[in-house]
């Protein structure tokens, strides 16, 4: 229904747009949309779909409150299962890391660079030449 609406109503925009006749073409269309509108028949069957919209609002409306409180429940669920995951991962982690770090002293640990001379400061090739820029 939906559809044929959206085609009737793209066709009389495009039939009033494309038109050569102009401005008697937009009032013959305008007062037979007006008429249709108008119609004891139509009105009727606007009246119907507005009472059934009316009626089933409550109904639609329930049913998407349920469906969000399961959703929100599943979603809690899933996040406290991976919540827990997480967490039982991270303490099997640390209590590995412990364990080696546990095993070793201070003095095992290597020194950090703190001057030039302890860090390579070589380049890996040497810089280029003003022969290499100019290719």
């Amino acid at each position: 229904m939906i559809k044929r609406l959206a085609f009737v109503a793209g066709f009389g925009v495009g039939f009033v747009v494309g038109s050569a006749s102009g401005r008697k073409s937009y009032e013959s269309l305008r007062e037979t949309a007006i008429n249709t509108w108008n119609d004891p028949k139509v009105q009727d069957k606007v009246s119907e779909g507005t009472d059934w919209v009316k009626a089933e609002v409550p109904v639609v409306g329930g049913k998407l409150a349920d469906t969000a409180q399961k959703a929100a429940g599943n979603v809690s669920a899933k996040a406290q299962d991976g919540a827990s995951a997480v967490k039982d991962k991270a303490q099997g982690g640390a209590a590995s890391v412990k364990a080696k770090v546990g095993s070793k002293s201070d003095s095992d640990l290597p020194k950090p660079a703190t001057t030039e001379k302890d860090v390579d400061m070589d380049a890996a090739e040497p810089a280029p030449t003003k022969d290499d820029m100019k290719k």
